[in-house]
């Protein structure tokens, strides 16, 4: 039940079901930790990801290609399903991994009320 809602710049992600949590995987090779925010607003998790150039136009070093792309990425996930207070991200090798525990469904107590 997840849907991206606004998507700047471009990175992956795979979700998959195990169980009781989804498990998010954010492909972000290239970025710092600290570069990486996670906000949750609602029932939308944002995945904001900035990476600055290294380099500029002053820069003496004579650059005969340049692929890897800078700027701003984000995303935007619906997490009314998940149990956003359990939420736990790990970021390792370039991959920001996300485990999101569903909402436990509660199950309607059924009371008996005496007759006086």
């Amino acid at each position: 039940s997840f849907f991206n809602s606004r998507d700047i710049g471009e990175f992956k992600t795979d979700i998959s079901e195990h169980g009781d949590n989804y498990l998010l995987e954010a492909d972000l090779p290239g970025f710092d930790k600290k570069d990486i925010h996670l906000e949750i607003t609602d029932n939308t998790l944002t995945i904001n990801a900035e990476r600055n150039s290294e380099h500029d136009e002053k820069d003496d070093n004579k650059y005969i290609r340049i692929e890897r792309s800078y700027g701003k990425y984000s995303r935007q996930f619906d997490i009314s399903s998940i149990d956003s207070d359990k939420i736990t991200a790990k970021y390792d090798n370039g991959v920001l991994k996300l485990t999101l525990p569903k909402k436990q469904d509660v199950t309607p107590e059924t009371k008996r009320l005496e007759i006086e």
